[in-house]
């Protein structure tokens, strides 16, 4: 079980850098700085594989543990009392960071994706108005300003 709490444990961590770097990767995309947007994709590349190389140390760590192929849940209610104690508040602390991660995540790929219609639209040399079409062109007698 030691093993499948050090793996919980650096899961944890991994997301919190995982949760920083979007934090980050957020921010440059608002304010459209490509360098450190570049920055941030690389890093959390590693981050990635950081991440597949400790999924496969926790499903061995579940596996030996007796647990293999069981969520969470199923591993707590599984327990006794004292180590339920133990693992309970680490699956919550991991599933809070892997939410803070996906609703960071969720505002940065909407972000990326404005920006790229923006960049789209000046690209193609869009110049329609607001609403879609061009302005009506006033004729020289007309008294509406």
């Amino acid at each position: 079980m030691n093993e499948f709490e050090k793996a919980i444990r650096n899961m944890i961590d991994l997301f919190g850098e995982l949760v920083e770097t979007e934090q980050q990767k957020l921010d440059a995309a608002a304010a459209h700085d490509v360098q450190v947007l570049e920055e941030c994709v690389t890093k959390e590349q590693a981050l990635q594989l950081r991440l597949r190389g400790l999924e496969r140390s926790r499903e061995k760590a579940q596996e030996q543990a007796g647990f293999g192929g069981l969520r969470f849940r199923e591993i707590l209610d599984r327990l006794p009392r004292d180590e339920q104690e133990q693992l309970a508040p680490l699956f919550e602390a991991l599933s809070r960071r892997i939410q803070m991660f996906q609703e960071i995540n969720t505002d940065t790929n909407k972000i990326l994706e404005t920006n790229l219609h923006v960049l789209g639209k000046a690209l193609n040399g869009d110049k329609k108005g607001v609403y879609g079409g061009a302005p009506k062109p006033r004729h020289i007698t007309d008294r509406k300003v």
